[in-house]
């Protein structure tokens, strides 16, 4: 069981994504905004962040920059509808320890955020 912090602005995957992960047994918290992220990150306690990469406010990027400079060490899968070469390098070098395009099938998600707090986890 992780503590998931998942931040997603369009609310039908939002739902669907937090719907799977407590049916696999997460704790889920969501944000719909990136100040709302970056409340959640400041206060909260979670073993990975799920973010997509465009947000009302400021984006996933941004978060992840910001979130990273502070010293925030919990792991971050980037989601993205963007696949190209420079935009999964650009989420990298933001801070996020993967980045996963949109679509997705919920059970590679699982595996993927999975394979990543175990990695965490491991040192």
């Amino acid at each position: 069981m992780a503590r998931v912090l998942l931040v997603e602005d369009d609310e039908s995957l939002s739902e669907t994504v937090k719907q799977w992960l407590i049916f696999e047994k997460h704790l889920v918290e969501t944000a719909a905004t990136g100040y709302d992220a970056i409340e959640q990150l400041r206060f909260g306690e979670f073993d990975i962040v799920l973010m997509d990469w465009q947000l009302p406010e400021m984006t996933g990027i941004e978060i992840c920059k910001q979130y990273r400079a502070g010293g925030g060490k919990i792991p971050i899968m980037m989601l993205s509808g963007n696949d190209s070469a420079a935009e999964r390098q650009m989420g990298l070098d933001s801070g996020a320890n993967d980045y996963m395009r949109k679509p997705f099938k919920l059970k590679d998600l699982s595996e993927r955020m999975n394979k990543l707090i175990n990695a965490v986890k491991q040192g």
